[in-house]
């Protein structure tokens, strides 16, 4: 996919619901670009909170085990009805995925193997995003970095560490599972959202 970067990659601390540009990179942004990097820290952080509350929900409702049997699915699910609700392109994806619905575009490739550098080189940001054209079209393209917590490695760390009922789980469910072998820290992944943006001299 060719990519001409207009804004140049923005790195941002970010709470989880909100995040701020400063005064000089605001400056250099036209309006329809600053409404729809808005829109898409709105809509990723929405999503993160709904898959987290997922997770949290199925491991208090059937522990861990149960959390491994559904939440990838039901993750699906919910993404697929929060596009169809907001309108917008948004999921979560991985080169270490378990869901191959998680498998990763070719800018989200190249992107997600940029974060894994940076985060080695204890650069990563909270956030990043470029607007890129695709034909004549120009679209706003912003990555949510996932970064794996101790929670997260009961399913996704080292294989050896994985109790044996929720590998089982996974064998089972998921026989092309990539998604395991990770540490406290690493990048597990990233919330992707792409925003089409008006075309120029549109209102």
């Amino acid at each position: 996919m060719k990519g001409i970067v207009i804004a140049a990659l923005i790195g941002l601390v970010l709470s989880p619901m909100a995040g701020r540009v400063s005064h000089s990179q605001q400056s250099h942004q036209d309006l329809k670009f600053e409404q729809a990097l808005q829109e898409a820290r709105k809509v990723s952080a929405e999503l993160a909170e709904k898959v987290r509350g997922l997770l949290l929900q199925e491991i208090e409702r059937g522990g861990f085990e149960n959390a491994a049997r559904v939440c990838s699915e039901l993750a699906q699910t919910i993404t697929q009805q929060f596009n169809k609700r907001t309108g917008y392109y948004a999921r979560r994806v991985s080169l270490r995925y378990r869901n191959p619905k998680n498998i990763p575009d070719d800018y989200e490739r190249r992107k997600l193997e940029e974060l894994d550098f940076l985060n080695r080189e204890k650069r990563l940001e909270n956030e990043y995003v470029e607007v890129v054209k695709e034909g004549d079209r120009e679209y706003l393209r912003y990555m949510r970095p996932l970064v794996a917590i101790p929670l997260c490695l009961v399913c996704h760390g080292p294989k050896e560490n994985i109790p044996s009922e929720i590998k089982a789980i996974l064998t089972e469910k998921y026989p092309d599972d990539r998604a395991t072998g990770f540490l406290s820290g690493d990048v597990r992944g990233t919330i992707s959202v792409k925003i089409a943006l008006p075309h120029k001299g549109s209102r």
